[in-house]
């Protein structure tokens, strides 16, 4: 019997306080997202608000799928953020709790979390992605707000372009107008130009009632034709008009079965079953009735003129000598028939192959839906299998770090995803392509289960940042400061004859002038030399720095920080096993490149062997005599 702990209740509400705020957020921003794809279809077309609602709320339904998993990458990588940042992670492994035992709970949570997501795919998703699709179609329908606009033509009546140089905004008085009637066709198009005029809407808002004043009318009496050269009108002339235009100005939402057939309004069953029927009429459309086709021309051919066939049906047709027994005429004939023939054979499979082309297009189109409802509930395991690992890695809580690797991950996912079920779609790749995301994002998320799980440094900045100061150099800044409380005083008179021998021995490596000078190759990769005497500098140098930091004097620690931290190891033999420096000396580009890294390390420790020099005078002047020359 599974007995919940409270060590996994404070796991599981830690999780889930966090992912409640990051899901509503995740589905905010994907709806934004949503309403910029379809904002023109909104906007100047007077939909209520309970129109605009009823979208929201069924894109919100369609895109939880979509926003769960990300919600989930950025509660985890918080949680776990937030336990090593307040060191309560240390504190688990502490007490003998590894990582994948902490993460237990959360695995199964998010399992079911999986579940919920691949109910709403599959109950949920399609009947709202219908209806949101059925209200978008319905929305573009719509016959936008009348909002004639000053000096530019309005064609948003149908049948009509209305021009209006003027407007009075507070009256809704239009003045010089003219009206482009094409309601009856091209041909038989009636110009209006009157000097003002006034729009409305009929009561039923299924018609626009224009009322003009003081223009006259140009009508075509017969449409008209190219080869006439005159063609009569009519105009006539008024003091007043009115014309009753067709404008349906109500929000009719339209019928839920046009939308039915797209893929991402079906379930499993309903894809898989209409795969099976798309693929059955694809295959109907084959090409065995093209040879029966062809087969039909010597029949044809031959059934014209049958006393020059064998009437024995098991007897060979030799086309060639027929034709040639033919008579000019019959020729022609023929040539025609069968180009005739062929014309329509092209014409046939052309157009059966649009047809294929259109219905392997459908198919995998539904495929790509099928496999999405797969990839997005696995998508939630797998983001919390890098969203955990990460966090206890960075240690990073709040809302930094997190969002900036989420949105990268997700980038990452969304990305790959598109481009693979872009390629499935136009037949370049195979059904791998619907889970490339998954295939890039699982191996990635154990990768980082398994470097957390063992504290690897993998991710370890600090890592890092010495094994570049190692090889490329860098400078080390000592951070001695003064301490509240010393058990041991430090011995100042030996503390001076410490940095009296460095300042000497700093002197004699320098005047010996092998620092600074390009090294032996020989020497460097193939005999096992050391620098004894820096080797001595800078060991006796640590004991000065060790000894002196107890004191309590701020002159001295300031002097310690400035004494450099010399790099030896950079100008002795690379490695510390003889057969790997033979090696890498052999490989002469491999060695040139540490050849030079030697001989940059040698310049730049000339002058840090000076600033030893120079410091250490100063220390030994002022531990002696309280104070030193600058």
């Amino acid at each position: 019997m599974l007995r919940i702990k409270k060590f996994d209740i404070f796991i599981i509400k830690s999780f889930l306080l966090l992912m409640g705020g990051t899901f509503f957020i995740c589905l905010f921003i994907l709806l934004m997202d949503v309403l910029w794809l379809y904002v023109d279809e909104m906007v100047g077309k007077g939909l209520s608000l309970g129109v605009l609602a009823k979208f929201f709320y069924y894109a919100a339904l369609t895109m939880v799928p979509m926003a769960l998993p990300l919600s989930v990458l950025l509660a985890s990588l918080i949680t776990f953020g937030n336990f090593g940042e307040r060191c309560e992670l240390i504190a688990m492994k502490t007490a003998g709790i590894s990582l994948l035992r902490v993460m237990r709970p959360l695995i199964i949570l998010c399992t079911i979390l999986a579940g919920v997501s691949f109910y709403f795919q599959n109950v949920a998703g399609p009947n709202a992605s219908r209806k949101m699709f059925t209200l978008i179609y319905s929305m573009q329908q719509k016959s936008p707000e009348l909002e004639i606009p000053e000096g530019s033509f309005y064609d948003q009546i149908a049948g009509y372009n209305l021009y209006v140089r003027h407007k009075d905004s507070k009256t809704g008085w239009l003045y010089d107008l003219t009206i482009y009637d094409l309601s009856r066709g091209f041909d038989e198009i009636r110009v209006i130009a009157a000097d003002s005029g006034r729009l409305e809407t009929t009561a039923d808002k299924n018609h626009l009632y224009l009322h003009i004043y003081s223009g006259e009318q140009f009508e075509n009496m017969q449409a008209q034709r190219m080869d006439r050269k005159n063609n009569p009108y009519r105009r006539e002339l008024f003091a007043e008009k009115h014309l009753l235009i067709d404008f349906n100005t109500d929000f009719n939402m339209v019928d839920e079965e046009l939308l039915s057939s797209q893929a991402a309004t079906k379930n499993m069953a309903r894809i898989k079953h209409d795969i099976d029927s798309l693929s059955l009429k694809q295959d109907s459309l084959g090409l065995g009735n093209m040879y029966d086709y062809l087969a039909s021309f010597p029949a044809r051919f031959s059934a014209k003129d049958s006393a020059l066939i064998a009437s024995s049906p098991s007897a060979v047709m030799n086309v060639d000598s027929v034709y040639r027994s033919l008579s000019r005429s019959s020729q022609l004939d023929y040539r025609n028939e069968i180009r005739a023939s062929i014309q329509g054979l092209m014409s046939d499979l052309s157009f059966k192959g649009n047809a294929m082309y259109n219905a392997d297009k459908t198919i995998r189109k539904h495929w790509v839906e099928w496999m999405k409802k797969i990839t997005l509930c696995l998508s939630v395991l797998i983001f919390f299998f890098i969203g955990a690992p990460l966090g206890a890695i960075i240690r990073k809580g709040g809302l930094g770090v997190p969002v900036i690797v989420s949105v990268l991950t997700f980038l990452l996912y969304y990305l790959t995803s598109g481009a693979g079920e872009k390629m499935f779609k136009e037949g370049s790749w195979g059904m791998i392509g619907c889970w490339l995301g998954i295939i890039i994002l699982a191996p990635l998320s154990a990768f980082f289960t398994i470097c957390a799980n063992k504290d690897s440094s993998v991710f370890n900045l600090d890592a890092y940042k010495e094994f570049f100061r190692y090889w490329f150099g860098g400078k080390v800044n000592r951070n001695i400061v003064y301490k509240d409380v010393v058990i041991d005083d430090p011995d100042k008179m030996r503390c001076a004859a410490m940095a009296e021998d460095i300042e000497s021995l700093s002197g004699v490596i320098l005047e010996g002038r092998r620092i600074g000078r390009m090294p032996d190759y020989i020497r460097l990769f193939f005999s096992d030399y050391e620098e004894r005497q820096l080797r001595e500098v800078t060991d006796e140098t640590e004991r000065l720095v060790e000894e002196l930091a107890n004191s309590r004097d701020q002159v001295e620690l300031e002097l310690l920080n400035r004494m450099p931290v010399i790099p030896v190891y950079a100008v002795e033999p690379p490695f510390q096993n003889r057969t790997a420096n033979r090696i890498v000396g052999a490989l002469v580009p491999v060695g040139l490149l540490l050849w030079l890294r030697s001989w940059l390390f040698s310049r730049k420790m000339s002058g840090q062997l000076e600033e030893l020099k120079l410091v250490a005078g100063r220390l030994k002047s002022y531990i002696r005599t309280g104070s030193y020359d600058e």
